[in-house]
C-alpha cells in the first residue's frame, strides 16, 4: 500500500477532503491518490472548524484510501470492521510526527486526537472522514494540514506555528509533500500488518501534555485532571479523583493548568 501515487494537484478548491470524496462518489478516486491543492476556499477541520491557509505556503493535502478494495486484495483482513478507524488514526498521527519531528526537532507532539503540536503551538492537524455503505466501511479521506512556509496567521488562531519560523528558513513544499507520503506510507502498512498494540504504546510517548494536570471543559462545566493516557478505543484517560475515559467531542480542552 503507497499513499501519495497517483499526485492530483489542484490550484484552488474549496477543499481537499470534499474534492476527494467527490471523486470517490464518482467512481474517479484511485486508492492511493494525493489530492493537493495550492490554496482552499473552505478547508475542514476538526468540529466542523474552517482550516486556514495562505495561498502556496503550506502542506494541503487528502489522500484516499479503499478499505474495502484492500480487503478483497488480502491486503486487510476481512473481519477488520469500523471499529478499526482508530488505528489508522494513530498511523496517520505516527506518520505525521515522524516526518514533523524530522524537520522540526523531537519536541513534536500529538494532540488529542489529531492535532500536531510543537512545543505548546499547533503546527498542523488531521481530518480522517470514512465512507460506510451500511455497516461496511468502504473508503476513508485522510486530510492533513501542515504550517510550512507561513509566518503571519489570523489573529482567531490563538497558538500557530510553521516550519520556516521554528527552522529560519524556507522549504520547498512538493519535498515535503513527498517526505509525508513516505512516512505515512511506512506507518499505515505497520497498522495493516497488525502493529496497533506498539503503535498505541508510540502515540501515547507522544501525547500531548501526558503526565500534566489541564483545565477541560465538559457540559460547560470547568474541570481540572491529570492526562493519563488513551486506550485501545480511541478515548481519552483523564484522572480527577478516579480515571475516565472521554470520547472525542465530549470535552474541550481549555488550557495547562499546571
Amino acid at each position: 500500500m503507497i499513499l501519495g501515487e497517483p499526485l492530483i494537484e489542484l490550484l484552488s478548491i474549496d477543499s481537499t477532503n470534499i474534492y476527494a470524496t467527490t471523486q470517490i462518489q464518482e467512481g474517479l478516486a484511485v486508492s492511493g491518490s494525493c489530492y493537493r491543492a495550492n490554496f482552499q476556499t473552505h478547508g475542514k477541520g476538526q468540529m466542523a472548524k474552517i482550516w486556514g491557509s495562505e495561498a502556496g505556503l503550506n502542506l494541503l493535502c487528502s489522500y484516499v484510501m479503499g478499505v474495502k478494495q484492500l480487503k478483497e486484495e488480502g491486503l486487510l483482513p476481512k473481519n477488520w470492521t469500523l471499529q478499526q478507524q482508530f488505528g489508522l488514526s494513530i498511523a496517520v498521527a505516527l506518520g505525521l510526527t515522524d516526518y514533523f519531528s524530522r524537520v522540526a526537532g523531537f519536541d513534536t507532539k500529538i494532540k488529542w486526537p489529531n492535532d500536531l503540536y510543537w512545543h505548546d503551538r499547533k503546527a498542523g492537524g488531521i481530518l480522517i472522514e470514512s465512507i460506510i455503505r451500511g455497516a461496511e466501511w468502504n473508503w476513508s479521506v485522510i486530510g492533513i494540514g501542515v504550517n510550512i512556509n507561513q509566518t503571519e496567521f489570523s489573529p482567531d488562531l490563538p497558538n500557530p506555528v510553521s516550519i520556516k519560523q521554528i527552522t529560519g528558513k524556507d522549504w520547498d513544499v512538493n519535498e515535503q509533500l513527498k517526505a509525508l507520503s513516505a512516512a505515512l506510507t511506512l506507518r499505515v502498512n505497520e497498522w495493516m500488518n497488525g502493529g496497533f498494540e506498539q503503535m498505541l504504546e508510540t502515540y501515547n510517548k507522544r501525547l500531548y501534555k501526558k503526565g500534566s494536570i489541564v483545565k477541560f471543559k465538559k457540559n460547560n462545566i470547568g474541570f481540572t485532571g491529570k492526562v493519563i493516557g488513551v486506550n485501545q478505543q480511541g478515548q481519552l484517560i483523564i484522572e480527577n479523583g478516579i480515571a475516565q475515559a472521554y470520547n472525542f467531542g465530549e470535552i474541550v480542552w481549555e488550557g495547562i493548568h499546571i
